[in-house]
């Protein structure tokens, strides 16, 4: 997919649409049936969405397990929203507001999607349901919900990313893998080759502190 064209954009109206549709949720009662068939429903979608792409992609196109597994940051995100999902958690849906929220809109700005040919479609659009899904339910929890965080949240969920990054990498370097792109940057960012990896690294890290801050920001406003 070709960053910043007219149907790139598209998917980025659906981000927004959907943000903001999971934002009015707050609008609607919490004992009404609307916020459980909601959350069935975006569950369901969901795990039928990513089980069904694994299983196309090692089944049909014989992808080895170690190249196959949910170990990027957006994967370790989703399985936090089904959970979340299901037992509303509070702390969960903190790290979804942050954590979740920042990477998957990270990754519908910068999609990552390696598929060519028949199935590049279908690619996209399951990529996208799922990171659209992870942008749009961190907001529904803080705001549909109402689960406002503590700013010692953000650190949490910024200490909860690089933890993650600092776990996964011996892992890469011993299977062979670039999961949540501790080695190199996502092949369709060419363009970042040119500097060095831990300048790439660098600077995601601090992309997700400045931003990490930003979403707390509207909090500090409203105490005020």
């Amino acid at each position: 997919m070709q960053i910043f064209s007219l149907y790139h954009f598209f998917w980025i109206g659906v981000t927004i649409s959907f943000v903001v549709g999971c934002y009015q949720m707050g609008r609607i009662p919490f004992s009404s049936v609307l916020h459980k068939v909601f959350r069935f429903s975006l569950f369901t979608l969901v795990a039928f969405n990513e089980a069904a792409w694994f299983i196309y992609r090692h089944y049909i196109l014989e992808i080895p397990i170690i190249r196959n597994l949910p170990l990027h940051l957006c994967d370790i995100s989703v399985f936090i929203m089904l959970y979340t999902l299901i037992s509303k958690c509070r702390w969960t849906g903190e790290l979804l507001y942050f954590m979740g929220a920042v990477g998957a809109l990270l990754a519908v700005c910068m999609p990552a999607i390696n598929e060519v040919g028949d199935i590049q479609l279908i690619a996209e659009i399951r990529y996208f349901i799922t990171h659209i899904a992870l942008v749009g339910v961190g907001v529904y929890f803080t705001f549909g919900i109402r689960f406002f965080p503590t700013y010692s949240a953000t650190w949490r969920s910024y200490g909860f990313v690089n933890l993650y990054a600092l776990l996964i990498t011996p892992l890469n370097i011993f299977l062979g893998t670039n999961y949540f792109f501790t080695l190199a940057a996502p092949q369709q960012l060419i363009f970042l080759s040119v500097f060095p990896h831990w300048l790439f690294l660098l600077g995601v890290s601090l992309v997700f502190l400045l931003t990490f801050n930003l979403l707390y920001l509207p909090f500090i406003l409203c105490r005020r």
